[in-house]
């Protein structure tokens, strides 16, 4: 609904200054018929811009994708008996994304994977020293490539927006 909304907003606003969106003028944002389709369009953008700005980094600093880091960093947090589905639901991929990064770590050294000794339907995964090595790194990483993002938000409102983005997060998929 939402999407339908922002297409047809933008359809029929006027024509964008140099290229880009239609604005509002008082607060620069895109043009869209209410605050939360302005909501859902800036998250939409800022996660596709993080998405791909993670993707160039993990993949020229440590040759994987952002989805591989991702699936072996949630593998670092809690080792031992994790379904691929927990492990689809924690970083919203599906599971299907999560066997073949889950495959290709197994192949490349980084991950072990076992029957869980409580269930057949379960497995243990486990890193190698080579996974957790590579965990270590991509986290530096990250921290280092975010630093100037640090510098673009405030603080002291910070907590605050991560509460209001994980109680719209709750609501939506509640």
């Amino acid at each position: 609904m939402l999407e339908r909304m922002a297409r047809r907003t933008l359809a029929e606003a006027p024509a964008p200054p140099e290229g880009g969106l239609p604005t509002q003028p008082e607060s620069g944002l895109p043009a869209l018929p209410d605050q939360v389709a302005t909501l859902w369009f800036l998250i939409r953008r800022l996660a596709g811009a993080m998405d791909r700005q993670g993707e160039a980094l993990f993949r020229r600093e440590l040759g994987v994708s952002l989805a591989q880091f991702l699936v072996l960093s949630v593998v670092d947090a809690h080792p031992g008996p994790l379904s691929q589905q927990a492990v689809a639901d924690r970083l919203g991929l599906t599971k299907g994304t999560v066997s073949r990064q889950i495959d290709a770590a197994v192949a490349a050294g980084l991950m072990t994977v076992a029957t869980a000794e409580h269930t057949r339907r379960e497995h243990a995964l486990a890193l190698t020293e080579a996974g957790t090595a590579l965990v270590r790194r991509g986290d530096a990483l990250f921290g280092d490539s975010h630093a100037s993002l640090q510098a673009a938000i405030d603080p002291q409102t910070l907590p605050a927006t991560a509460r209001q983005l994980e109680a719209l997060l709750h609501a939506v998929e509640a």
